[in-house]
């Protein structure tokens, strides 16, 4: 792949156009010219991708269920990141059979968050080690 002026590659296979913000660029249209800032105002912060997360390794739960799963969400929170990511899509919530049991499931959508996930954990589990073997030893 040849690079073109005013790109950057991270490597042969992904683009990363170089961003260039206009003056027009204004607070209700912060992710106009940037995929990156988007999926981050999608699915940024703390409690947003640990719900992602619970979900994507648990399959649909309810929500007392994803409340004991994500370590110390208040309820309050989970409400509004589970607002907050079914307005983006990523999530639904469906009514059990008995109409009182509703599930929240991820959509195609969120779903496809899984690689994203798997390469965070590759991610993290090598700073873990690289944590670990570098500590002094007492």
């Amino acid at each position: 792949m040849t690079n073109r002026p005013g790109s950057y590659y991270y490597d042969d296979r992904m683009p990363i156009a170089k961003i260039v913000r206009s003056s027009k660029a204004s607070a209700e249209d912060p992710v106009a010219a940037c995929p990156v800032e988007m999926a981050i105002n999608i699915i940024g912060g703390k409690w947003k991708l640990l719900v992602l997360r619970s979900l994507l390794l648990n399959g649909p739960q309810g929500y007392n269920q994803l409340l004991s799963s994500v370590a110390g969400i208040s309820a309050k929170e989970l409400t509004r990141n589970l607002g907050a990511l079914a307005g983006s899509g990523l999530v639904v919530r469906s009514t059990g059979a008995t109409g009182r049991s509703a599930h929240y499931r991820l959509t195609e959508p969120g779903k496809g968050l899984m690689p994203t996930f798997q390469s965070l954990l590759a991610w993290g589990q090598g700073l873990i080690i690289a944590e670990s073997t570098n500590k002094p030893v007492r």
